[in-house]
């Protein structure tokens, strides 16, 4: 009689295991706070006479966080980059502190993404209700 063999144990042994990442609840959390906070700061604005001196701040404020993050990043031009693709007259030491840096600064510059999403989900809810409410108001004027 043959003996079965543990497939699962074949293939473990050929493909690794990929670590699943844990949700960041501190990151969540905050980005949840900070989405809150600014939508409703924004939605509360819009019924006083001073809501264009907030628009303008918002808009301002969500331009420099953005620039701020692309640029601490260097433009996302070091993105997807081994240490293979670099040229041949770089060191090794240099390629890894070259690849390295580029994951230190997407890792560090996390933070700013937790104040970036908010303005642009405010912007793009304001937007949409702009569009969806002239829109059926269109129709039941007719």
């Amino acid at each position: 009689m043959k003996k079965k063999k543990n497939r699962s144990a074949a293939v473990t042994d050929i493909v690794p295991a990929t670590e699943k990442k844990k949700p960041n609840l501190r990151i969540l959390a905050l980005l949840v706070i900070n989405t809150a906070i600014v939508f409703g700061f924004y939605r509360f604005m819009l019924n006083y006479p001073y809501f264009e001196i907030v628009l303008i701040s918002y808009m301002v404020i969500f331009a420099v966080l953005l620039l701020g993050y692309i640029i601490y990043n260097r433009g996302f031009s070091r993105n997807g980059i081994t240490v293979d693709m670099l040229p041949d007259s770089m060191t090794e030491e240099e390629k890894t502190a070259f690849v390295e840096d580029a994951q230190m600064r997407k890792r560090k510059s996390k933070w700013m993404l937790t104040l970036i999403f908010p303005f642009v989900f405010t912007f793009g809810f304001d937007a949409l209700s702009w569009f969806i409410t002239d829109n059926i108001l269109s129709m039941f004027k007719g």
